[in-house]
């Protein structure tokens, strides 16, 4: 599926995450209905998935941990998720820079981790939602 094997298994790890009954989604319009008993990793509306970046990075370094393996590189795996556009990132012009989006759900604007849901669900040939 990718090339570098780091980032094959974070894409995995988010797809296997999103399907346990632990963790969820909510829908930026539902922003509110947060449920106690689970982790919530991030956001979505039609055309994109927005994963909150320490929210997740936490959970997947404590499963690679519990595996006894490394934590993730994730400047290098975001940048290997730009390249293929995957995710969406603001790209300085002037010096090269790539910046996370910001986005206002509710009434807190913060950087997460955009994918481009339809890309994104391409990958695992069914949807995730």
């Amino acid at each position: 599926m990718f090339d570098d094997k780091e980032t094959c298994c974070f894409i995995h790890l988010i797809y296997r995450c999103l399907h346990d009954e632990r963790f969820y989604l909510l829908h930026v319009k539902e922003h509110e209905n947060i449920k106690p008993n689970k982790i919530l990793l991030g956001y979505y509306d039609d055309r994109y998935i927005y994963m909150i970046p320490n929210t997740f990075i936490n959970v997947s370094n404590y499963l690679l941990h519990q595996l006894g393996l490394k934590a993730f590189r994730v400047k290098k795996i975001l940048r290997n998720l730009c390249d293929i556009k995957l995710i969406k990132v603001y790209l300085n012009l002037s010096d090269g820079t790539r910046y996370r989006i910001q986005k206002r759900i509710g009434k807190t604007r913060k950087r997460y981790i955009t994918f481009n849901r339809g890309e994104f669900e391409k990958i695992f040939e069914g949807g995730l939602l």
